[in-house]
């Protein structure tokens, strides 16, 4: 047991003695490390945000049960000061659903809530300082809630 304790003390005395390596990094590669902070070169991560919504919810009616969990992720992103684009990416999961007492048709019915799909894409243009134009797509297959998760007054989700 000394020996294994004295040949542990002597490698760690012995580890703590010794020198690391320094290389000094040529110039040239210094200046290409250097970049402008855009991300693939053209995307600027200050004008990049990403809001995160989580919803729980059950619903009862009569026979038919339906619990359902869904993440929400809101990219936006702001291509000029009046000009920005946005889209929601919902993974949902449902961790039960009957409709009866048939065990196939549960299972497919619960299975149709599971998934991960584009929910929203929109695009907001103010072109002048009363006029606003805003595009939206919106994929309605499993939501329950057509409102504005994050402002319910605001109808449009501006926020210029």
């Amino acid at each position: 047991m000394r020996k294994i304790s004295f040949i542990i003390a002597l490698l760690a005395i012995l580890a703590n003695l010794s020198y690391g390596q320094f290389k000094e990094i040529p110039r040239d590669t210094k200046m290409k490390l250097k970049s402008n902070n855009l991300i693939l070169g053209f995307i600027n991560p200050k004008n990049f945000s990403i809001t995160h919504s989580v919803n729980m919810s059950y619903q009862t009616s009569g026979n038919a049960n339906v619990s359902l969990a869904s993440y929400t992720a809101t990219l936006s992103y702001k291509i000029l000061d009046n000009l920005k684009i946005s889209a929601d990416v919902t993974a949902q999961y449902s961790p039960f659903a009957s409709i009866g007492t048939n065990s196939v048709l549960n299972t497919e019915f619960q299975n149709s809530f599971n998934g991960i799909n584009l929910s929203r894409v929109s695009l907001d243009y103010k072109p002048f300082k009363n006029m606003y134009i805003h595009f939206d797509y919106v994929n309605n297959k499993n939501n329950n809630y057509w409102f504005n998760d994050y402002n319910y007054y605001n109808r449009w989700n501006n926020d210029f």
